[in-house]
């Protein structure tokens, strides 16, 4: 499984972001990843555009490529997905500055 995370946005307009392969993961890191992606059922969400007034959210963007096919999600600090919350911080806390682009 791939996973592919962008987060922007917020006062300061950075972005970070992460890109993991769990084939190249340490296996309890894989393991993990695997069980939060499939309790954050991100498959099932849909994401609308971003109907928020607030200037200053963060917004994420999530894909995930498994042997099943690809599906992206984008959502902000809004409308975070219900069960994405643990998935989320576990990609905030491997993400790493990116360039603006």
């Amino acid at each position: 499984m791939k996973v592919v995370f962008r987060q922007s946005g917020g006062f300061a307009g950075l972005i970070r972001g992460v890109e993991l392969d769990t084939d190249n993961l340490p296996p309890e890191e894989a393991a993990e990843l695997h069980s939060l992606v499939q309790q954050s059922d991100l498959q099932s969400t849909t994401t609308g555009g971003n109907e928020s007034s607030w200037r200053d959210l963060q917004e994420y963007e999530i894909s995930v490529e498994t042997g099943q096919g690809v599906y992206d999600v984008a959502f902000d600090d809004s409308n975070i997905p219900a069960g994405a919350a643990p998935l989320l911080d576990f990609l905030k806390r491997r993400s790493e500055s990116r360039p603006l682009t």
